[in-house]
């Protein structure tokens, strides 16, 4: 929900009562069980060595770019374990993400109110009548929510990252040393006994996607065949992630007046700023608010280069094999900033400047064929 300043156009996050009351009470429910002490007994067995055919992966967070970071966690247990099933705990949009990948099951978790006081209830009640040989947080990091239900999954072995919450989990696995989230997994993984090598996320769309993403893209633009770019203008401002608006129409501007078509595309924090963006770009770009995400993703991965600060889209196109300029605005890149073979991260700590993205987006559209 996004509350806007008509002046500037500028949007002024707001959370509406449901998230807050949702945030709340899933709080309430995990320090309430911390009130029970719990000793777990630690153990060292090698996974690859025992029977495991029924296996949860637990990523229970509601942030796009969170799930398409947890998808090399299903290519590698897929690949250890090929005979297994293995289903995972995620949001719903990582249940539309996950789509055509090797997942048996997806349980989805939710934010809304009031199913928020029930729902982790039942989802517990369906995890342990499955009776999974291992449940496994593949956050790589310490997360309240993810060890919670892990720990109540009722798997044989229950596995997660070394930390505050392990007292859930009987196998404990040493954070890694790597820092970047698309870099940690296998490592995280090979510390864990198992057969790895580096995997970037991949989204996998199928052809009739693919078909309609062009179908969609040609209609807006008009022609085929030519350079055209993507451009989300989103990012979570309370993070200062959030490039300033009248850059990114600056950008625009100057892209379409050296003959690129843009294709400018808002999610729903944003799209009450479509109106501004119209006024100032006119009729000739088109603006984007596409639901559906899987629809979003079949669009982006027709573009020839997609722009965008660190976000979700940010993670996706770069999981759709899009060639991607990524703006961090903060020196976190490190953590999160996708490697150079499918990105090119742009920082700069005195504020990352218009022609210096022309520059990038030139060269990197003289280097990616066309479709």
């Amino acid at each position: 929900m996004i509350k806007t300043n008509k002046k500037s156009g500028k949007g002024l996050p707001k959370h509406p009562l449901p998230y807050f009351l949702n945030k709340k009470i899933r709080r309430l429910i995990m320090r309430t069980t911390n009130l029970f002490p719990r000793e777990v007994k630690k153990e060292q067995v090698n996974l690859l060595e025992e029977q495991i055919k029924k296996i949860l992966l637990v990523r229970a967070n509601f942030r796009i770019g969170n799930a398409i970071l947890a998808i090399p966690s299903i290519v590698i247990f897929r690949k250890n374990f090929p005979h297994a099933t293995i289903d995972f705990v995620g949001s719903p949009a990582s249940g539309l993400l996950y789509k055509h990948l090797p997942v048996d099951h997806h349980y989805s978790i939710t934010r809304s109110f009031p199913g928020i006081l029930w729902v982790y209830f039942s989802l517990l009640y369906k995890m342990r009548s499955r009776k999974y040989d291992l449940a496994v947080d593949v956050s790589c990091s310490q997360s309240m929510m993810n060890s919670f239900i892990v720990g109540f999954s009722g798997a044989c072995f229950r596995a997660g990252a070394k930390g505050k919450w392990d007292r859930w989990f009987n196998i404990s696995i040493p954070r890694p040393a790597e820092n970047n989230k698309y870099k940690v997994l296998p490592v995280f993984f090979h510390t864990m006994g198992m057969e790895t090598q580096q995997v970037f996320p991949q989204m996998i769309l199928s052809p009739e996607e693919k078909e309609e993403g062009k179908g969609k893209v040609t209609a807006l633009i008009g022609v085929n065949q030519v350079p055209v770019v993507g451009i989300f203008v989103g990012g979570r401002k309370s993070k200062g992630k959030k490039w300033p608006i009248e850059n990114f129409l600056k950008l625009i501007t100057t892209l379409r007046a050296q003959g690129i078509h843009v294709i400018v595309f808002f999610g729903p924090d944003e799209k009450k700023l479509m109106g501004f963006f119209g006024q100032s770009l006119g009729k000739d770009i088109p603006l984007v608010f596409e639901p559906s995400l899987r629809t979003f993703a079949s669009m982006v991965s027709r573009c020839n280069l997609f722009i965008t600060c660190d976000s979700g889209p940010m993670h996706l196109s770069c999981a759709l094999g899009v060639r991607t300029i990524a703006l961090f605005l903060k020196r976190n890149f490190k953590h999160w900033g996708p490697p150079p073979d499918i990105a090119q991260i742009m920082y700069n700590p005195e504020g990352i400047l218009v022609e210096d993205i022309l520059k990038v987006a030139v060269a990197e559209l003289c280097n990616v064929p066309s479709y």
